[in-house]
């Protein structure tokens, strides 16, 4: 009876870590499964659809960032101007933070709306677009008034149009010259989101 119950806790114990150790091999350089991950690669969420070989593309297309739920701060705040000026110009960071990323394998990087056979697309949009506060991050410094940056989307075979992964990820920056203007940390976030898709790319 004694014995029966060691074997059923074994059971039951390696039952408990078989996914921990799954993650961990993933992220270790397994070949990454369909499933749903958190913290996978450096993103806070992912979901994998449909595993693919990123050696069968020739390039990656950026499609033009969806920032329509993009909240702005109030029009009389002295950061809304440089808020609506960095959702303008969003998708150019991002696709930087892509190619940069990117820049070692054989792989082109655009930003365009087609996609096509040999392309992977990726589509997003920003969720969040907190400009912090510049005075709290010269005087108070260590992550006071950090501007924040969201951003969801999805990977997305170009000939097919199936969806590929999807992704959640949030950046934040706090430090810059004489507390970094607003605009230039939101677009530094945008292109550190970037170059974390891309890594999401290298994983398969």
């Amino acid at each position: 009876m004694k014995a029966t119950r060691i074997s059923f806790s074994l059971v039951a114990l390696a039952a408990a870590i078989a996914l921990p150790l799954d993650a961990l091999a993933q992220k270790k350089g397994g070949a990454p499964k369909p499933g749903r991950y958190t913290d996978f690669h450096d993103l806070d969420e992912v979901t994998i659809v449909q595993p693919f070989q990123l050696g069968s593309y020739k390039r990656v297309v950026v499609q033009r960032l969806n920032t329509t739920n993009a909240l702005l701060p109030d029009p009389k705040d002295n950061s809304y101007a440089a808020v609506k000026a960095a959702l303008a110009n969003s998708t150019e960071p991002f696709a930087k933070g892509v190619r940069d990323e990117l820049k070692r394998t054989n792989l082109t990087v655009d930003a365009g709306s087609r996609g096509g056979a040999g392309a992977l697309v990726i589509r997003a949009r920003i969720t969040k677009s907190d400009p912090g506060s510049q005075a709290a991050r010269y005087f108070a410094s260590f992550g006071a008034g950090a501007a924040k940056v969201g951003i969801s989307g999805e990977i997305v075979d170009g000939a097919t149009n199936k969806v590929l992964a999807r992704f959640t990820q949030e950046r934040r920056s706090g430090f810059g010259a004489f507390g970094g203007g607003y605009r230039e940390l939101l677009e530094r976030n945008m292109h550190q989101i970037g170059g974390d898709v891309a890594g999401l790319l290298r994983a398969f």
